[in-house]
């Protein structure tokens, strides 16, 4: 766990280290809870997010779900929604994860993950963002097949160059897109955020659409 130390004000008020404030993407205005527990120790939340339910990326995927499950009419309209607001909140998590793992150091640039250098592929030029990947997307490009992998880079490159060029999923509270690609008769998924101050590009899962929803269920 990391602490941060900060300084009480004349009038009882403290300012949030830069870091953090980027990290859960604070503004002015926004309200945090300090919560106080038995022992005396103060923690602070932050408080509810302009969170939305996800776009249309998995709703056939989430009405199949409930339709298995039972559901029907206005108890399947719900509960859609409720799964929607749920994945939205997993892929902000996921965005949270990967930008602390890169601020610490812990993250790797695409053309350095293991899966990638076996195929004797090199990074030859430089874009404007850096697309980092941390163990999770790291351990997804390893389940790909080598033909699957191949497309990967041409992909990662076109992200550096204009990441914000491709499908803006609305919904998670951090700016999260995805962009598709292929390979043979498939079809499939990187997810990713831009942390733009920093021209970071951080890779939240790699897959197939269906792949993609069951890791993002489990995870939820």
């Amino acid at each position: 766990m990391e602490t941060y130390r900060v300084k009480v004000g004349a009038e009882g008020e403290i300012i949030l280290p830069l870091e953090l404030r980027k990290l859960f993407g604070l503004v002015a205005e926004d309200t945090l809870d300090l919560c106080v527990d038995s022992e005396g120790k103060v923690f602070v939340h932050t408080a509810e997010r302009s969170v939305r339910p996800l776009s249309d990326f998995f709703e056939d995927l989430i009405i199949g779900d409930l339709r298995c499950d039972g559901c029907t009419g206005d108890v399947l309209k719900n509960k859609l929604l409720e799964r929607k607001l749920k994945l939205s909140t997993v892929l902000d998590r996921l965005s949270e994860e990967a930008y602390r793992a890169y601020k610490n150091g812990q993250s790797i640039k695409w053309w350095e993950t293991p899966a990638l250098e076996s195929l004797g592929i090199k990074k030859i030029s430089k874009g404007i963002y850096d697309v980092m990947l941390t163990t999770r997307g790291v351990h997804d490009l390893v389940v790909l097949s080598e033909d699957e992998l191949r497309e990967i880079p041409a992909v990662f490159e076109s992200l550096e160059q204009d990441p914000l060029a491709f499908k803006h999923l609305s919904g998670p509270y951090y700016e999260t897109y995805r962009v598709s690609f292929r390979s043979g008769s498939k079809e499939y998924r990187v997810v990713y955020t831009v942390f733009a101050p920093e021209n970071l590009i951080a890779i939240l899962t790699v897959g197939a659409r269906e792949v993609i929803y069951e890791r993002l269920n489990g995870i939820a």
